[in-house]
């Protein structure tokens, strides 16, 4: 990674009032060196750091680690580069690029929660197992940290995504312990923040509150129908798990979010009649799932049109095809409940225009 003490440099040159003159003057040098430092084009011989530092009244250690603040724009910025960065790169750049904002900015506690929680997004995007592990293992160190910071909701939502990592790592002790420290919150007051700005005339602003809160409620009743799922399927009660894969359809269909929910509702379907050794069927829904990750296009998490969810500002990274066909290959073809389907030419075709 490039060194940031150039930038350092100018900030704190800046903020002291010392013009480039004056401070190469001071220095011994010429003002196109310094000039140079502050591009980053060059850095200063290891020799001038101590009267650089004496001169700018820091130490020579607040130097070496002095960072700018980052606001949350600033963040979320980073964490859209890195989640394009995932989608069109190669997985090992991108992991790149997360640490090297990490390394630059190495004490924002709400930039370690974005790019812990970006992270668990990618893991299955992983080349082999224990690359998986590798960023399972840097996502929990991450969001362990960010579990410290003082702004309440960014330390809850931090906590909520480690206990799905310690889930994930079978550390279910551990995912207990965490949900058990988050607050059960019985008041919403989404309800009357939007009436008081109705009333006070900024409509807007009622209206974006009204559809966020929409917006989380459908999002968690998708997430609790799916949760219910598992369980009635595991428990082999397939009629309730139609029951709830078809009304977690209806959700998605009447919300218009089939661009991003509707391939993982189709696999909760192709899932109940592979369990059941049905051919036919099990195969219908996994080429539903092909068709969909082959429609899909980068416009799917644009909620600009979407009549519910207009003023949404939705984070979710796009999940490029690349990153719907992992899923299929992590949820079909290397899911052995799908065995006895593997064989059949029309299951190979699905395979051909997929994989």
């Amino acid at each position: 990674m490039k060194l940031s003490i150039g930038s350092t440099i100018e900030k704190l040159r800046q903020n002291k009032g010392i013009s480039i003159n004056q401070f190469a003057h001071a220095l011994g040098v010429t003002p196109d060196v310094v000039e140079r430092w502050e591009s980053n084009s060059s850095y200063p011989d290891i020799t001038m750091l101590s009267p650089i530092a004496r001169l700018l009244g820091t130490t020579l250690d607040a130097l070496l680690m002095f960072e700018t603040e980052l606001t949350p724009d600033d963040v979320t910025n980073i964490y859209k580069v890195c989640a394009e960065k995932f989608e069109t790169g190669d997985y090992d750049d991108a992991l790149l690029v997360c640490d090297n904002y990490l390394n630059a900015y190495p004490n924002s506690l709400f930039l370690k929660f974005r790019m812990g929680s970006l992270l668990q997004e990618y893991i299955q995007m992983a080349k082999d197992e224990d690359q998986a592990n590798e960023v399972l293992d840097k996502s929990i160190s991450l969001l362990e940290q960010s579990s410290v910071i003082d702004d309440l909701e960014v330390k809850q939502a931090s906590l909520y995504v480690l206990s799905s990592l310690y889930t994930m790592r079978e550390e279910y002790d551990k995912a207990i312990e965490v949900l058990n420290t988050l607050p059960k919150v019985n008041v919403n007051t989404d309800f009357m923040l939007s009436t008081i700005y109705s009333i006070t005339g900024d409509s807007k602003r009622a209206k974006t509150i009204e559809q966020e809160s929409l917006f989380n409620n459908i999002n968690n009743s998708i997430i609790s129908l799916a949760s219910l799922w598992g369980t009635a399927l595991k428990e082999r009660d397939f009629e309730f798990a139609m029951e709830l894969a078809t009304l977690q359809r209806k959700l998605i269909v009447d919300y218009k979010l089939e661009g991003y929910l509707l391939g993982n509702n189709f696999l909760m379907f192709a899932d109940i009649y592979a369990v059941r050794k049905d051919v036919n069927r099990t195969l219908d829904y996994i080429e539903k799932y092909a068709n969909w990750a082959l429609s899909t296009d980068t416009s799917s998490l644009d909620l600009s049109n979407n009549k519910f969810f207009s003023l949404v500002e939705n984070l979710t990274p796009t999940m490029s095809f690349d990153y719907q066909k992992q899923t299929f290959i992590n949820s079909v073809v290397k899911n052995t409940d799908y065995d006895f389907v593997k064989y059949s030419d029309r299951y190979k075709k699905i395979i051909a225009k997929l994989i």
